[in-house]
């Protein structure tokens, strides 16, 4: 269930961060919404698979999702380096 979970969060994320790269031409800006939404969706699928029993107790191997974070990212800022941008001249 949590490669589903993480694989879900890399590929929604890396669809948002080139769309907004290839709008904006902005890496920075891009780099960013990856991360935001790594953040939040992964979060956001740990509180809500959580059961009472793990949130009072904390036992639980959700906490992975957590720790995916940052993994996920840096795979994004990866596949950033590769996407190429067209410039449209006038």
């Amino acid at each position: 269930m949590n490669h589903i979970i993480i694989s879900l969060s890399l590929l929604g994320s890396t669809v948002l961060s080139v769309s907004i790269l290839k709008k904006k031409n902005n890496k920075l800006l891009s780099m960013l919404s990856a991360f935001c939404f790594n953040l939040v969706f992964l979060i956001l699928m740990m509180w809500i698979l959580m059961d009472d029993e793990a949130r009072t107790f904390g036992h639980s191997h959700l906490h992975n999702l957590v720790f995916a974070v940052p993994l996920i990212t840096w795979i994004n800022f990866i596949i950033l380096q590769f996407v190429i941008i067209k410039e449209v001249k006038a």
